[in-house]
């Protein structure tokens, strides 16, 4: 039982960490189209607003709620 309990936390935590790196790689590709793109004034305010809130989530460890919202502006963005 002590076995399982503890396979099943090694997977929790390797699944925490591929989330965090993901949310690592959307934020950089953001940051990368925020650079290259020309956008309004409304439009690169509310990408880079999404983009912090993003950054947040994921540094407290709601790396789901996180990639929810990188996943949005990507969507915005037209990216991958």
């Amino acid at each position: 039982m002590t076995r399982m309990f503890a396979a099943l936390c090694g997977l929790a935590m390797l699944s925490g960490a591929a989330h965090a790196g993901q949310c690592e790689d959307d934020i950089a590709k953001i940051e990368k189209a925020l650079a290259a793109m020309e956008l309004s004034g409304d439009e690169r305010a509310q990408l880079e607003d999404m983009k912090e809130q993003a950054q947040q989530l994921c540094a407290e460890g709601h790396e789901t709620e996180g990639l929810d919202v990188t996943g949005e502006a990507k969507a915005m963005l037209n990216i991958d």
